[in-house]
């Protein structure tokens, strides 16, 4: 049986994220709100809840709300409609914006950067997967042009986003992999060569709006050569990330 809480003190972000949370109950404040068999305004409108009427908030999508009556029919509200509903304590909900929500909601991540890696020009591209709202997983692609040489890094690596809802939202990484180096042409009794990896990271997402954010690092790269010369390398990156 689902007990009802106050909207307004209620964390939206986090209904129905990657941990059960105890469902949101309002009550209906208007005439009546349509409830559609769908998410979406092309879906037909198969039912009505009346004032008076309590609703159990089950999950959301875009700009639509999963609800349950109580007698027990599901269906989709559209968000507007929570502004005809009522707290518990008799207040009127306050929802954060629903598309900084799906955010949270959302698994995948792609992103794309450019940055200088230990001078070399550096291009990478990252697909990730959160386990949590605070844990993800990434597999890391990046090529780097430089003036004697040319590389590219295969990694994959975990990242833990300790607040996922802030504007500014720091993280921390560790990955591993390989770094494969090709030297110029140019250059005599030089070798292609195949290292393995290991980087520790610090960044940042900075929201600007919907599912889209800027993403900065500094990682730091340890490379394990065959030669027992390990070399430490400081590289940055600045791009975009969108979450799907």
């Amino acid at each position: 049986m689902a007990w009802s809480i106050n909207a307004s003190a209620f964390d939206w972000s986090n209904l129905n994220l990657f941990k059960k949370d105890e469902p949101l109950v309002v009550t209906v404040d208007d005439a009546f709100i349509n409830v559609h068999n769908g998410a979406g305004t092309g879906y037909p409108i198969f039912h009505v809840v009346e004032r008076g009427e309590t609703i159990t908030l089950l999950k959301m999508h875009t700009e639509w709300i999963k609800i349950q009556t109580e007698r027990g029919v599901t269906g989709w509200i559209n968000r507007n409609d929570m502004a005809l509903t009522l707290s518990p304590d008799g207040s009127k909900p306050d929802f954060p914006d629903t598309k900084k929500a799906d955010y949270l909601v959302d698994r995948f991540e792609f992103s794309a950067g450019y940055g200088d890696f230990d001078g070399a020009k550096s291009f990478d591209v990252n697909l990730g997967y959160r386990f949590t709202k605070n844990l993800s997983t990434e597999i890391r692609f990046a090529q780097n042009t430089g003036t004697y040489s040319d590389s590219r890094i295969l990694a994959i690596g975990i990242n833990h986003q300790p607040f996922p809802d802030w504007y500014v939202s720091p993280y921390i990484g560790i990955a591993a992999g390989e770094i494969a180096t090709t030297p110029s042409t140019t250059l005599i009794k030089s070798e292609d060569r195949t290292d393995g990896l290991f980087q520790a990271s610090i960044g940042a997402y900075v929201h600007i709006t919907g599912r889209f954010f800027l993403r900065a690092e500094l990682t730091n790269d340890y490379i394990t050569t065959s030669n027992n010369s390990n070399e430490e390398v400081k590289e940055w990156k600045v791009g975009f990330s969108v979450f799907f």
